[in-house]
């Protein structure tokens, strides 16, 4: 029988995790500081959309100091992930998240610095423990790295984006294999920025804090609201999608806007017409990914800032209709000089 594993023993792994995730920090940025003819921080892992056997998975690549992959399984059947050698190593699904222990994939993709600490070959007899109590789970694997992942001396002279290789995760859903897959892009230094910011918030100006979030292409929108009538945000097909009150902030599950850019953990997305509401804060304070300030193409070379989009969000406060108004620019970057 798989015994669960203790709160006292899931807080000390918490606490390790936080020791070796700033003991990383330390190491990446010392490891960083010299140059490399192939610096590995302009090749990026990027992920596929998913097969459709794996519908009603939530997938998303979160980049942070390492590629980390985060998955919310909301099905009824569980979710395995494989190791290259094909032992599962992962079970997502059936209102928990179960580990082997014994395997050395798990213990290598846990935390940044597990690499350093456990061998390739360490796998112990199968030791499966209950570790999260919810379908969701995030590793950072280790075939997302982009390392060693080569560049050809083309395609670094051409400066454009492209790909250079392909990474892939075994899966399966309930009785179907199939797999997670992505490519490795060359991203050449940015000589420019795409930011978003917010020029006007019309009746929301004098009980509402509102922020553009920026820092990648999907940039997003923050409203932290703290007026005494119902505020309502409409989606890209001008659905209801967001409701902010003083009991915190409910989506409709029916948004078409929800389906593209819904965070794993969060309520998923229900076909179907009219609106179907579902708490994600408890707070009157929301922020997520917008797709109508966001900028995806390619800019031509300019050293001037200049506008690349104009945008509105329809909002609603009580009976008044209006917008949150935006642009987004190109902002000009020097790059750093690198350590010789």
């Amino acid at each position: 029988m798989m015994a669960a594993i203790s709160t006292r023993r899931l807080a000390c792994a918490g606490r390790c995790f936080v020791l070796s995730l700033l003991m990383c920090m330390c190491t990446l940025a010392n490891a960083h500081s010299g140059h490399s003819d192939n610096d590995d921080a302009t090749v990026r892992a990027v992920l596929d959309p998913l097969p459709a056997s794996l519908e009603g998975v939530r997938v998303q690549l979160r980049r942070t100091l390492a590629p980390q992959l985060l998955i919310s399984n909301e099905t009824q059947q569980p979710l395995t992930v494989f190791d290259d050698d094909g032992r599962a190593f992962l079970r997502i699904g059936s209102g928990d998240v179960e580990a082997d222990l014994g395997a050395a994939a798990f213990h290598r993709s846990n935390t940044l610095m597990a690499p350093g600490a456990f061998a390739a070959d360490a796998s112990q007899a199968p030791n499966w423990q209950i570790v999260e109590p919810a379908p969701h789970w995030g590793w950072f694997d280790l075939r997302l790295r982009s390392n060693d992942v080569a560049v050809p001396n083309d395609i670094q002279q051409r400066g454009k984006r492209a790909q250079v290789g392909q990474w892939r995760v075994p899966v399966q859903l309930g009785d179907e294999r199939t797999a997670i897959t992505g490519r490795f892009e060359f991203v050449p230094e940015p000589q420019g920025i795409p930011e978003a910011r917010v020029t006007a918030t019309g009746p929301l100006a004098s009980s509402t804090l509102v922020r553009a979030m920026n820092g990648s292409a999907r940039s997003g929108v923050f409203v932290s609201y703290r007026g005494e009538q119902a505020l309502l945000v409409y989606g890209a097909y001008d659905e209801p999608m967001l409701r902010f009150g003083d009991g915190g902030v409910d989506v409709n599950r029916h948004s078409q806007t929800w389906q593209q850019i819904a965070p794993a953990g969060a309520p998923d997305y229900i076909a179907g017409e009219g609106a179907d509401w579902a708490t994600v804060s408890n707070q009157p304070n929301y922020g997520w990914v917008d797709p109508r300030i966001g900028f995806i193409d390619e800019v031509a070379a300019t050293d001037e800032s200049v506008v690349l989009k104009r945008w509105s969000i329809p909002i609603q406060l009580g009976e008044q209709r209006a917008t949150i108004d935006g642009i987004t620019e190109w902002k000009p970057v020097t790059p750093l000089a690198k350590a010789e």
